[in-house]
């Protein structure tokens, strides 16, 4: 199980690739569970600021393993809510919920559980021939770990309902367009595309970043007038901090701040 992921740190990036490529890296709850400790680990990590997902060969993920799914059907109910939601949910609350940034850097296919996973992260750098795909419809299932949250607040209700309801696959430029990638490459080239995204965050004040992606995320839930009051504090916060002192700083001596 150890081979199944590969991670590594590279100037403040935590790396995290799934290396199925053999079974194009489908997910089963024991795969699943490395990569929530990988992102939990890499969150408590001081040297890391940054967290990037992705897969190893043609695909990023074709989502849930074949023999896994065989298994799901001599499950009980009960068993079936317990395992989905302990680690096929729990990976994608991992990733929303990491106090960092995460980037998916999406090479190939991400399919029904591996488009899931791609969507709970913070950004997507995607190959120009990779596509999206909520493949559940045509099993028969819906979309159980968040994506029918995330989608219509990302690509708004009538493309997430194509996604969703139609099982539509959405390729890079379209994903683009629509706001589902943030960055569309050539294949060749979206490893170090990922790395300039990556290493550009990582750059950045890091209790800044870890305040704004909350309060991105809390702006999903929230109303407009406590989010009004959270921001007000924060920033109160935020301006009489160290950070704040070395880019005023930096910008009076005509410098790049070092955060």
């Amino acid at each position: 199980m150890a081979d199944d992921l590969i991670t590594r740190v590279e100037n403040r990036v935590g790396y995290i690739t799934f290396n199925r490529p053999k079974v194009l890296n489908s997910f089963t709850p024991d795969f699943l569970r490395t990569v929530m400790e990988a992102v939990q680990a890499f969150e408590q990590d001081k040297d890391v600021r940054v967290i990037v997902l992705t897969g190893a060969g043609e695909a990023f993920s074709s989502g849930g393993d074949k023999g896994f799914l065989d298994a799901l059907t001599q499950m009980t109910p009960i068993e079936i809510r317990s395992t989905v939601y302990t680690y096929f949910a729990g990976a994608a609350k991992a990733i929303k919920l990491c106090s960092k940034p995460t980037i998916a850097a999406v090479n190939g296919p991400a399919v029904g559980a591996g488009c899931e996973i791609a969507v709970a992260c913070d950004f997507r750098v995607v190959a120009r021939k990779a596509f999206f795909c909520e493949s559940w419809i045509d099993l028969g299932i819906i979309p159980p770990l968040g994506g029918m949250f995330l989608l219509p607040r990302l690509i708004g209700l009538g493309r997430a309902s194509d996604m969703v309801m139609r099982g539509v696959r959405v390729y890079g430029d379209e994903a683009a367009a629509i706001g589902l990638a943030n960055q569309v490459v050539e294949g060749e080239a979206l490893e170090q595309a990922t790395r300039e995204f990556a290493e550009d965050l990582a750059r950045k004040a890091p209790l800044a970043l870890s305040i704004a992606k909350d309060g991105l995320r809390r702006g999903l839930e929230s109303t407009m007038e406590g989010e009004w009051g959270f921001n007000v504090y924060a920033q109160s916060m935020l301006l009489n901090g160290p950070d704040f002192e070395e880019a005023v700083q930096a910008m009076q001596q005509k410098r790049r701040p070092e955060f």
